[in-house]
């Protein structure tokens, strides 16, 4: 069977262990392990439903030297990797093949979230230095791409993104994933359901040289901040399991597929909104969101002034990072309160508590022996 991604392993990793135990959560960590990065907040394409919709009209992106500077201070801080995502489309920056050689040359791990369509741009780069690269496609054939991925020119960008992807997997170093974001009817936008080409789907994603499949649920992003998990038809729900189950015979020693930590709820129908019990969020002072327009606790409030801790077009990282207004937005920030959506990283947070408090105890905490940085 297709197996579920588990984050909470990876805060086994001695280093992560380490960084647990010598962080005051009351005072926060000296950096974040993890910077997720919109170089840009424009796309080439018009998806139905985008969750960046309002930043995108405005197409801002960091200018190619202030970029450049960004590696630099990610690197003088201590920011072990870095994930390209958007925001805009993260590859369409033209200063990204650069800034990837420059992370990868300093040892900073490098992971991209990307629609595709300008692979081909930085293929050199991106084959020699990213670790993982996650290609958000939602369809197997044309048709179906252009009704949930429609370009701004009107140009079918399909066939491209599949010949990209079909490149970089005959250059790549690190990992090609290939992403698969649930859709029927209840998403709105007349768009229909996608549910039967997943099997397709995940055919071309073997045999283009992708390393694995994942299986995404959808989210309704109404109001631009709920991110609830979109309520589907039971009957499209079991024609989702009926096809997922199929997968498993599709996997290899090369080829994996792998279901999106929060698609259970979405396939039992289990939508209402996750209540938290604790009122902090250690994962803020291990991962961060930067973007063109600020600087934001986690992606799910990219855009929220209220979330945004500061800028990094005016202000350098260091600074950002120990400033007042940071302190001031992560004592604001209550999970319990404003984080009632399906987080992605809840079970993060109950596992860093735990492991906080056994490690105060004096336990001895045995760590795993492995090294994925993308915690």
């Amino acid at each position: 069977m297709p197996e579920e991604m588990n984050i909470r392993n990876k805060l086994y990793q001695e280093f992560v262990l380490d960084i647990i135990e010598a962080t005051d959560w009351a005072q926060g960590a000296d950096a974040p392990l993890v910077v997720e990065l919109d170089t840009t907040e424009a796309c080439n394409l018009a998806c139905p439903g985008c969750i960046s919709a309002d930043l995108i009209e405005y197409k801002r992106r960091f200018s190619d030297e202030r970029l450049m500077r960004l590696a630099e201070e990610f690197v003088q801080v201590g920011v072990k990797a870095v994930i390209l995502i958007g925001g805009g489309e993260p590859l369409a920056h033209p200063e990204a093949g650069d800034f990837m050689e420059y992370l990868g040359k300093h040892d900073i791990h490098i992971g991209i979230t990307t629609n595709g369509s300008f692979i081909d741009k930085h293929l050199d780069f991106i084959s020699r230095y990213s670790s993982w690269t996650r290609v958000s496609i939602d369809a197997a054939t044309d048709d179906m791409f252009n009704k949930l991925r429609p370009s701004k020119s009107g140009k079918s960008e399909f066939g491209k993104i599949i010949d990209n992807m079909r490149q970089l997997g005959h250059l790549k170093k690190g990992k090609l994933g290939f992403s698969y974001l649930i859709r029927t009817e209840a998403d709105g936008f007349g768009l229909g359901s996608n549910i039967h080409e997943i099997y397709e789907a995940a055919v071309l994603a073997r045999d283009i040289g992708c390393d694995y499949f994942e299986v995404k649920p959808g989210y309704s992003f109404a109001g631009g901040v709920d991110h609830e998990l979109v309520k589907h038809d039971p009957a499209r729900m079991q024609e989702a399991r009926e096809e997922i189950e199929r997968l498993s015979e599709l996997e290899t020693v090369g080829f994996s597929i792998s279901k999106a930590i929060n698609l259970k709820y979405s396939l039992n129908g289990v939508t209402e909104m996750q209540s938290k019990d604790y009122t902090s969020c250690p994962v803020t002072e291990l991962r961060t969101l930067i973007c063109p327009s600020g600087v934001y606790v986690c992606p799910y409030w990219r855009g929220k002034e209220r979330f945004c801790v500061g800028d990094l077009q005016v202000t350098g990282f260091a600074e950002m990072w120990n400033s007042k207004r940071r302190k001031q937005v992560q004592e604001f920030l209550d999970p319990s309160k404003h984080c009632g959506f399906h987080c992605l990283r809840h079970e993060s947070n109950l596992e860093i508590m735990d492991l906080d408090r056994r490690i105060k105890a004096g336990e001895q905490i045995d760590h795993i022996h492995e090294y994925d940085r993308f915690i």
